[in-house]
């Protein structure tokens, strides 16, 4: 099912600790979990395929709303560490089967691996993340990022789907309230965090976690690079053909899939 209204307050009332606000799907009584973290100027939404498709299958699934999106307070500070580190709360309240973050997100899943349980297997997949920037590449972005904001400052559902053929209307729609809801400063998140380079972190998976990277069709031009990624090792990196940087919507199964993989085999 789709989140409503108040499900920051359950996942609150069965944990019994506080925590930032997030989406919810499935029963709070599951006795499987997931944790989803969404990527810079997004939302917790950006995964309710992902998430439903977890639900349907037994699966609590918390996606945390990072600081300065959605209706978190307003973010200063988008050093990937400082995200991380208001997102551990929820590990303290639970244990996870599956951890899942997307582009910037999913760096910030690396800087949780070292809370992760020791000995209870974790399956942890990171989509389309840049693990590594040169500083002229993070130049090309920085540009390019303004240059979108300055031409489209808040694009709607229709622009969204316009550009992407295999997004369906619910996907366009949370994309663009994402957009919109999200905070200006949130476009200088790549400001602290130089030198961008996370590729160090894949050192923190506990032995009984496993760690998957999945990859944008390099036909258009993803965020992840598979020669990045493929140099490590204990490290399944896959390519998800005709996907672009925004998996979680073009094959939402492709990820599920992934996700149960380590889990269920």
């Amino acid at each position: 099912m789709l989140p409503q209204a108040g499900e920051a307050d359950t996942f609150k009332s069965y944990t019994m600790t506080t925590v930032p606000s997030a989406s919810q799907w499935g029963s709070p009584t599951a006795s499987r979990r997931a944790l989803l973290i969404h990527g810079s100027i997004s939302s917790s939404h950006t995964f309710h395929r992902v998430a439903s498709t977890l639900a349907a299958k037994g699966y609590l699934v918390v996606a945390p709303n990072l600081l300065g999106h959605a209706l978190r307070k307003p973010g200063i500070d988008f050093q990937v560490q400082t995200l991380a580190d208001d997102l551990l709360p929820y590990l303290q309240a639970a244990e996870y089967d599956i951890v899942i973050g997307h582009s910037m997100g999913g760096l910030v899943v690396l800087s949780l691996l070292k809370y992760l349980p020791k000995t209870r297997p974790t399956s942890v997949v990171l989509i389309d993340s840049s693990v590594e920037l040169t500083a002229e590449q993070i130049a090309v972005r920085r540009v390019k990022i303004s240059n979108d904001y300055r031409v489209n400052p808040n694009p709607t559902a229709e622009d969204h789907m316009a550009l992407n053929p295999l997004w369906t209307r619910e996907d366009a729609i949370w994309r663009s309230l994402g957009t919109q809801i999200a905070r200006v400063t949130n476009h200088d998140h790549m400001d602290g965090n130089v030198p961008w380079s996370f590729s160090h972190l894949f050192a923190d998976r506990p032995a009984a976690a496993t760690l998957t990277v999945l990859i944008a069709d390099p036909l258009y031009n993803g965020a992840s690079k598979l020669e990045t990624v493929a140099k490590f090792k204990d490290v399944r990196a896959v390519i998800v053909p005709n996907a672009s940087h925004w998996v979680q919507y073009e094959f939402p199964e492709v990820i599920v899939e992934e996700a149960l993989r380590s889990i269920e085999e």
